[in-house]
């Protein structure tokens, strides 16, 4: 073979293997993730990470289920360990009970705050002692809770320098709706006590109130003596179990009647 021949061999077989090495290189697939798809796989594992963010916390009803008591009585017990306080309507966490996975949450739609509770609560030794410690305590009657509460409004009422008389402790069933009479200066108020729970199904209503103010009409006519005072009627109770129909017609008295709610330990 002449040396031509063997030059011209040479560069075409160089070209065959620069074109497969072209060939070969343009059909490797691309290996490299899009940034719109990575972006995408960000916020779906944001978003799954805020969902189990928010599976870590309960309400009260399924914690106080877990204890086996009610949600009323497991947020009594919060109160107890100042875990949580009564401002107004709602029931609001402490720095103590924020640290002890208290969670504030509120309600944009029907504009109403809330507490959830974090699941490792459910292991707190201190909770779980004062709910064993509640458990072996006996409840009370209503009776009782009734004259407990009179005592503490009494109480109550003498430190701001009141002239107290427990009527319905001396007169029992024939207290004619008067726990207690007041006095200062020319000032006498008839209160009567109402240590219900607030999400309790009885309610104060208008026709309790009417009714409340004939007997005390019939009673300053047996005891024309409080005839020269200034007189009042009122409701004084633990929570807010005033039905509107009752609030309505307290209003439309004129001051004659009224309430006040003092909340008891």
């Amino acid at each position: 073979m002449s040396k031509i021949k063997k030059i011209l061999n040479i560069i075409f077989d160089n070209e065959k293997i620069e074109k497969k090495k072209k060939t070969n290189i343009k059909s490797k697939p691309i290996t490299h993730t899009p940034k719109n798809n990575y972006s995408k796989k960000v916020t779906t594992n944001f978003s799954k990470i805020k969902s189990n963010n928010h599976d870590e916390y309960i309400n009260v009803t399924e914690l106080s289920k877990h204890f086996q008591i009610t949600p009323a009585q497991l947020n009594n017990i919060f109160q107890k360990l100042n875990w949580s306080i009564k401002e107004q309507r709602w029931i609001i966490a402490t720095k103590a009970g924020i640290k002890n996975g208290a969670k504030e949450c509120y309600d944009s739609r029907n504009k109403v705050k809330y507490l959830r509770w974090n699941k490792s609560t459910k292991n707190d030794v201190q909770l779980i002692r004062a709910v064993n410690e509640f458990k072996t305590i006996k409840p009370k009657s209503n009776k009782e809770k009734g004259e407990e509460y009179e005592q503490f409004i009494a109480k109550y009422y003498t430190e701001k320098g009141y002239t107290v008389w427990e009527h319905g402790k001396e007169k029992g069933r024939l207290d004619q709706g008067i726990d207690l009479i007041v006095k200062k200066n020319k000032e006498i108020i008839f209160i009567q006590c109402k240590n219900w729970q607030e999400n309790t199904r009885f309610k104060i209503d208008h026709v309790r109130i009417k009714a409340s103010r004939a007997e005390a009409r019939q009673f300053m006519l047996n005891n024309p003596l409080f005839k020269g005072y200034e007189n009042k009627f009122r409701y004084t109770i633990s929570n807010d179990c005033m039905h509107p129909s009752a609030v309505k017609y307290i209003e439309e008295t004129n001051g004659l009647f009224d309430y006040e709610i003092i909340s008891y330990p």
